[in-house]
């Protein structure tokens, strides 16, 4: 029996030792225990409360190794430091809501009729309406797309009796006041055309993930929000003087391209640094700040930290409403929206990697710098924290990278490779429902910006009960629960008869339990792959995902066939859903995996270590 406040070294404890003496720590004191002369143990620098048992031939060493995530944990998650790093990885978040659901207003639905040659200049005198155009399936409007087609070439007096029964399509269009884009480029009775404008920014979108997390695991997470909030400045500003329909699709494309890693990569270095001091851009605006987010704070604050940058991204898509309400012109909304990308773009450099991406690429020095001074700018000793003990898993023999690709490595592995296709599937489900139901809603009351405001404020409650239930239930419980619940209220809204009582409140929960479902499965997805892949693995998911918000702006063309069939759709995928998540592992309060080993235990683990608080 060893005394006690020993422990015996096993395997890991080898790699920890030679880490050690790598950095330069010398032995101060070396003394036998229990008459054993080849078992030894060290105390570095005189604490003699981080003591190991070395092994017979074994080298030894004085200190215990701590991780990064008790370096954060150290620091304090209120810090000048992280508070400081997170409101300004906020910003390029609250950006991302408006290029993720500008289009929305951008290419809004439009009011127009069928223009009546002979009749437009009647000024003082509509009541030709009535025998000119027919009226729309709900016989409140006149129709869109077709007129009754006249007796003669030419209209005299706009009578009745110069009009026939008869039905024909419109060869012209009178649209309502104002300088939209429908209007600008003659999209009457052309709805795909309008919808198209949805789908080519989420292909763009599509096209971003995979690229720009690549950028962001091999060139750092600062690169990777830099591009995208410069790449959003340049074609956003671009896009609002395009000539002509194509041209601003083309350059709607590659500014979602280009500049679609912003949220991601700002999340993850801003939602991170202020719990991990780590900055990660992956591939998006939002996916690219909400990596660098969280990797900048430690594993107590991970949820909370999530959910703040929700909240951000719903405020500003309310801004977006109000803007649009308050702006009827199309270009000078494009201008005040993109603006201000440019000023993410300038100051984003002048912030500091993620110290985890450093640690993950070997780079040990440079994090400790970045940790050290971030003690000092939270009026802490750097002396306190020990960080010549600093260790990762990464930078161990046993753990260094083969000549095959780390993402091969990975997609070898049949767990990490069985987690990805689920994941992807919960983030294309949540994507498909969450868009369908924000993008539907502008259909539940007379004011669409009302509706859509209300819709989008019904996520706010839904980022503050997920702080509590995913720390307290767990993740899958949490899950499950939400995508069963949107499931029923979709399928209920879709066959019980209309009501501004019940409709109303079943749309309302089912967009509640979505965005509860979202915000977990963006947390649950960053905690179970590796650092050193964890932005790519993440950014495929999210490409997935890309598939669910392509085909969300079509979702309302389907509303021609059956009235229902969208929201049938979003029920079944939430029930689908549901039943995935018990294929994962839980994993509430374990810390992150940094190696495909550790992602893989998280599946293997019959009991699994929670971390102690």
């Amino acid at each position: 029996m060893y005394s006690k406040g020993y422990r015996k070294l096993d395997r890991r404890d080898t790699g920890v030792i030679s880490n050690f003496l790598r950095t330069g720590v010398t032995v101060k004191q070396l003394v036998r225990i229990e008459n054993r002369p080849r078992i030894a143990i060290a105390v570095a620098a005189g604490r003699s409360r981080d003591r190991v048992v070395v092994a017979k031939g074994q080298r030894m060493e004085g200190k215990k190794e701590i991780n990064l995530d008790s370096v954060l944990e150290s620091l304090g998650p209120y810090g000048r430091y992280n508070l400081l790093n997170f409101v300004l990885l906020l910003f390029p978040v609250l950006l991302s809501s408006f290029y993720e659901c500008g289009f929305i207003f951008e290419a809004q639905e439009q009011m127009y009729r069928c223009e009546i040659h002979g009749c437009e200049e009647r000024f003082n005198d509509t009541s030709w309406l009535e025998y000119a155009i027919p009226k729309d399936g709900d016989g409140i409007r006149p129709d869109k797309c077709t007129r009754y087609a006249g007796v003669n070439s030419t209209l005299q007096q706009c009578s009745p009796d110069e009009f026939s029964n008869k039905t024909v399509p419109c060869d012209s269009f009178v649209y309502e006041e104002g300088r939209s884009f429908v209007k600008e480029f003659d999209l009457g009775c052309k709805e795909w055309k309008r919808a198209l404008v949805g789908t080519v920014h989420n292909s763009g979108m599509f096209a971003a993930m995979l690229v720009t997390g690549a950028i962001s695991d091999r060139f750092g997470r600062k690169v990777a929000v830099g591009i995208a909030s410069t790449a959003s400045f340049v074609f956003g500003i671009a896009r609002a003087f395009s000539g002509g329909y194509i041209t601003y699709l083309v350059l709607h494309f590659l500014e979602a391209g280009f500049g679609g890693g912003l949220y991601p990569s700002a999340y993850v270095l801003g939602c991170f640094t202020y719990l991990v001091l780590e900055v990660g851009f992956g591939g998006g605006l939002y996916p690219s700040a909400y990596v660098l987010a969280v990797e900048l704070v430690g594993l107590k604050q991970r949820v909370i930290v999530s959910a703040m940058c929700n909240m951000t991204f719903v405020v500003g898509v309310v801004l977006i409403a109000l803007l649009a309400w308050f702006v009827d012109n199309w270009r000078t909304y494009i201008l005040i929206l993109y603006s201000p990308a440019i000023i993410v773009g300038i100051y984003v450099w002048f912030m500091n990697e993620s110290a985890r991406w450093l640690l993950s690429k070997g780079r040990r020095e440079e994090a400790v710098k970045i940790l050290k001074s971030a003690a000092k700018i939270n009026n802490l000793d750097p002396r306190s924290l020990e960080l010549d003990a600093l260790g990762d898993p990464l930078l161990k023999t046993e753990h260094q990278p083969d000549k095959k690709s780390q993402f091969s490595k990975a997609i070898r592995s049949s767990i990490i490779w069985k987690r990805l296709v689920i994941c992807s599937f919960l983030w294309m489900t949540c994507s498909l429902v969450y868009y369908g139901l924000s993008i539907n809603s502008v259909s539940l009351s007379a004011n669409k910006y009302v509706s859509f405001m209300l819709v989008v404020l019904v996520e706010i409650p839904a980022y503050v009960v997920v702080v509590i239930v995913l720390d307290k239930y767990g993740r899958k419980r949490t899950l499950i629960v939400n995508y069963v619940t949107c499931a029923v209220t979709s399928l209920l809204f879709a066959f019980l008869p209309r009501s501004d009582w019940w409709s109303i409140a079943l749309y309302l929960v089912g967009k509640w339990s979505v965005t509860l479902a979202y915000s977990s499965v963006y947390i649950y997805v960053s905690e179970v792959f590796p650092t050193n892949m964890r932005q790519t693995l993440i950014s495929v998911c999210s490409t997935a995902g890309r598939i669910g918000s392509l085909i969300a702006p079509l979702t309302p063309l389907l509303s021609q066939y059956h009235k229902s069939m969208p929201t049938v759709i979003f029920g079944a995928m939430c029930m689908i859903s549901s039943g995935l998540v018990l294929m994962l592992p839980e994993t509430r309060n374990l810390r992150l995996p940094d190696t495909i080993e550790e992602a893989e235990e998280l599946s293997r683990m019959k009991t699994r270590s929670v971390v102690s608080t």
